[in-house]
């Protein structure tokens, strides 16, 4: 595997993660439409583990799975998307969608929505997997798609995010980046904050997908941002993570690390939680980008970490799932999956969902 396709799986890894919903509601990546990777309802699994089920689907996958009220919803390098019985672990559909999927699936309502390397995007039935509506782009999505009350929203290798009306799959508007667009939208504050292989960091209106400020960076960016109303967070491959004004764009600071940045960050009240692959998990004060802590997890790090209940989630190349403390930095348990984690792990109730390389989904309680 070449470093930019683990990049990008990583990045997808870290496109897919999702929280418990009920029906109806939206689920989707990083827990929200802001993907500020925060499960504020969610107590987690402070306490050691060990598996409810386990899940082969026959394919590898860099997917996270999106997980909901009754069910968890999965996709692998083989096209297929998967519906698993949230409780016991049983298949409950399979649909072949012909392209591979790396991005983690979305919730909206009754309809799954899907991203795959065809540079499509579809609305499946939650309940079937029937296909409801297809749209094309003319690139690879590798994008998660981010669901509002109306609209759905994603990147494709094409270099454009498009925004989508949510009912009928039709366009609304598209922007045209620099070049490919792996990252997956975050939509808060009525803007659209994504960022693109040209190194740059957008924040288009919501509304119409007018510019509203780009910020620069030195490197290839295929990272998610994470935003709240004040602050967008975001790493990419020139090693550090930027805090930007969420309004103007001015960077607030940046954090040096010792290796690309893959992963989407967690935005706490007080920190900015991130992985990199020099191998650590980093905690830095938002006020002032001075690091709380370190955690040396045991190899590169491409899982965004996922916060819940005090406690930073995040899997290694190694295959180990980590807990660690929010606060300390300190390690609460680990878990050895037997083969490597791309994807981002998804708090969710008592549990922890997460995917490995090989295909499986494995829940942890």
């Amino acid at each position: 595997m070449t470093a930019n396709r683990v990049a990008l799986t990583a990045m997808l890894a870290l496109a897919g993660l999702l929280t418990g919903c009920a029906a109806g509601e939206q689920a989707m990546y990083r827990g929200g439409a802001g993907h500020d990777g925060v499960y504020a309802e969610t107590p987690g699994r402070i306490e050691p583990v060990e598996p409810a089920w386990e899940r082969a689907t026959g394919a590898r996958s860099y997917s996270s799975p999106t997980v909901t009220a009754e069910r968890v919803y999965f996709g692998n390098s083989a096209g297929t998307l998967t519906a698993i019985d949230r409780a016991s672990g049983e298949v409950t559909w399979t649909r072949e969608l012909g392209s591979p999927i790396e991005a983690a699936p979305a919730l909206a309502g009754d309809r799954v929505i899907v991203a795959t390397w065809d540079g499509a995007v579809r609305a499946l039935e939650a309940t079937s997997g029937e296909t409801v509506w297809r749209f094309g782009t003319d690139g690879m999505a590798y994008s998660a798609p981010t669901v509002t009350a109306d609209r759905i929203y994603f990147g494709s290798a094409d270099g454009h995010v498009y925004a989508l009306e949510r009912a009928s799959g039709e366009q609304v508007w598209r922007f045209a980046a620099g070049d490919g667009v792996y990252s997956s939208p975050a939509v808060a504050n009525g803007r659209v904050y994504f960022a693109s292989l040209d190194g740059n960091v957008y924040a288009v209106s919501q509304s119409a997908g007018e510019e509203i400020w780009r910020f620069a960076t030195d490197k290839p960016v295929f990272a998610s941002p994470a935003v709240d109303d004040r602050v967008v967070a975001i790493g990419g491959y020139d090693r550090a993570m930027h805090l930007l004004d969420a309004g103007s764009g001015t960077e607030l600071w940046r954090f040096r690390t010792g290796n690309r940045i893959y992963a989407s960050a967690a935005l706490t009240a007080e920190s900015v939680i991130f992985a990199s692959t020099d191998g650590y998990i980093y905690s830095v004060s938002r006020d002032n980008g001075i690091k709380n802590w370190d955690y040396r997890a045991d190899d590169k790090v491409y899982s965004s970490p996922a916060v819940a209940n005090d406690a930073v989630y995040a899997g290694s190349r190694a295959g180990i799932m980590h807990a660690v403390d929010t606060t300390s930095g300190r390690q609460r348990w680990t878990f050895d999956a037997g083969d490597r984690i791309y994807a981002t792990p998804t708090p969710a109730g008592a549990q922890v969902f997460f995917a490995t390389l090989d295909g499986r989904v494995i829940a942890l309680e």
